[in-house]
């Protein structure tokens, strides 16, 4: 199985994937070109969308929660994974999803990703901060 990472506000706070099980939801009745877009109930659960190539792989984009940067001043954009990843890959503690612009963002600051807490209300989520912080 392939995972493509969006990064976003709300959802699950890491993904426990087990086989084409994600998060409680069994994939695996998807048929060789079948796809899907995620609604409510698999949005909860972090799946957005899910596809079975002809190949009989399947495809999954989660949902990656991040919030912003703790860099004074310095707001932070995040785009999903530039790749593809191997579900046999994934680990809760990386940060899959990318800070747009990290070059102008923390010019002359060294930087590090990491898991943090929102400064204004508290939500957990990858974020930008200054290294050794």
């Amino acid at each position: 199985m392939k995972l493509l990472f969006k990064a976003v506000q709300r959802g699950p706070l890491s993904h426990k994937i087990d086989g084409e099980n994600i998060n409680g939801i069994n994939l695996s009745p998807l048929g060789h070109g079948d796809k899907f877009i995620g609604g409510a109930f698999t949005a909860e659960a972090g799946i957005e969308a899910a596809h079975r190539d002809e190949a009989g792989e399947l495809h999954v984009v989660l949902t990656e929660r991040v919030i912003a940067s703790q860099l004074p001043a310095r707001p932070a954009h995040w785009r999903g994974g530039s790749e593809e990843i191997d579900a046999e890959d994934y680990s809760k503690d990386v940060c899959h999803v990318v800070p747009t612009g990290v070059s102008h963002l923390v010019h002359g600051v060294d930087y590090r990703i990491a898991w943090g807490n929102s400064l204004a209300d508290g939500a957990e989520g990858w974020t930008i901060t200054q290294a050794g912080a």
